[in-house]
């Protein structure tokens, strides 16, 4: 019986992968909007690094785990380099991404500009049959194996003022593992998954900044999601911050800036009684930043 239940486990799992192919949810995004949109990769013209690590439902055993590691330089050429790594590991599967990014921007107006970003890289699937209870039985075997894919995402920004607008192609290749790539309803093209942003930041006065957010995620074969956030910033040291997800409630976040070079914040997700899954998450962000602010 608990080989049966393996089974019919690992088939649920599978199946889900090869449909649902579409990006891990990033709350991270909310502090470091590069991790969806190669775009922004530089926006803030300091070179930096982040550091997330993401459990989500809390309570479940074998619950996605995200870890994720971004590094961003910008140019004095209007160029930006950079990279990132994400790792997914949920129950016997794991996908790590690693990917390059080169963006630049374009002065389009005194205070208007156009940033474009292109991520190039691989993603590799694995799938551990040890990890389960049946590991030694040949139907569990078959699917011990690890699979390579080249992956990549592009994205576009139109800065103006404190306006910002973003769409992004955030995967060139779904990360479909064991999935029969030659199955059509298994296909993916980049256009399957698309992201678009409005971001609005507002100062009221020297200390405070409000910044009001719009995420619509478009995915082929799925119901659309939106997402509503805002971000409150205290003297550029402290942040405090909501997000609310359609269909999968709220987050909240907050963080401190211990100085000018490292801070670091804490996301927590309240279950949903929409979802079909537990919500409830905890998620950690360092950042750090090297060097000085580079005036393009």
């Amino acid at each position: 019986m608990k080989q049966l239940m393996c089974l019919v486990f690992i088939g649920q799992l599978v199946t889900n992968i090869a449909q649902a192919q579409v990006a891990t949810i990033q709350n991270q995004y909310y502090l470091n909007p590069y991790i969806y949109n190669p775009a922004l990769l530089g926006s803030n013209d300091h070179t930096q690094l982040f550091l997330g690590v993401k459990k989500q439902w809390t309570g479940v055993e074998g619950a996605p785990m995200v870890a994720t590691f971004t590094y961003e330089k910008p140019l004095e050429n209007r160029a930006s380099i950079g990279g990132r790594l994400v790792n997914v590991s949920e129950g016997p599967i794991n996908s790590l991404s690693a990917q390059a990014t080169l963006g630049y921007r374009l002065e389009v107006g005194l205070e208007s500009y156009l940033n474009f970003g292109m991520s190039l890289g691989f993603i590799y699937n694995a799938f551990n049959a040890n990890a389960l209870d049946a590991a030694n039985d040949p139907l569990v075997q078959e699917q011990n194996n690890g699979v390579f894919n080249f992956d990549g995402g592009v994205g576009f920004s139109y800065h103006s003022g404190g306006l910002q607008l973003g769409l992004a192609l955030p995967q060139f290749a779904a990360p479909r593992p064991f999935a029969n790539n030659n199955d059509p309803q298994t296909n993916y093209s980049p256009w399957d998954y698309l992201i678009g942003s409005i971001v609005y930041k507002i100062e009221p006065d020297l200390d405070w900044e409000l910044v009001p957010m719009f995420l619509y995620h478009i995915q082929k074969g799925f119901n659309h999601q939106w997402e509503v956030a805002l971000k409150t910033i205290y003297q550029k040291k402290v942040t405090i911050g909501g997000i609310y997800r359609q269909n999968a409630g709220l987050t909240a976040f907050a963080g401190f800036n211990l100085s000018d070079r490292f801070g670091f914040h804490y996301l927590y997700s309240f279950s949903s009684p929409t979802a079909q899954l537990p919500n409830d998450s905890h998620e950690l962000v360092l950042r750090l930043v090297i060097g000085e602010q580079i005036k393009r």
